[in-house]
């Protein structure tokens, strides 16, 4: 099973650039490596902006970067910003161990 991303492999990345894998052309810099974590919920996004035209919709695009493996994500469009388009990918899943039973 591979290993689950994490916002720490993610965070040594900001201002570096992702190429889209499957030879498209595009090239992502992720720009924005934000933690919303608590202590039940591990939550990241990641921000990545790309002038490249047309925009990509959105859907599952599979990252390459020199230091990473190639990382499979569901990336959105959220919208231009000056000349580049800028896109999210957002990580949400419960911290193991944790209790999130709710009692009367």
């Amino acid at each position: 099973m591979p290993k689950e991303l994490s916002f720490h492999d993610f965070a040594p990345h900001r201002n570096t650039i992702f190429r889209i894998a499957d030879g498209a052309g595009y090239d992502f810099e992720l720009v924005e490596v934000t933690d919303h974590s608590n202590a039940q919920l591990e939550q990241f996004s990641l921000i990545f902006t790309c002038p490249d035209l047309p925009w990509l919709p959105q859907g599952i695009y599979t990252l390459a970067h020199p230091d990473l493996v190639e990382v499979v994500l569901f990336i959105v469009p959220i919208g231009p910003a000056g000349n580049v388009m800028r896109y999210e990918s957002v990580f949400s899943r419960l911290v193991k161990g944790s209790q999130n039973v709710q009692r009367d």
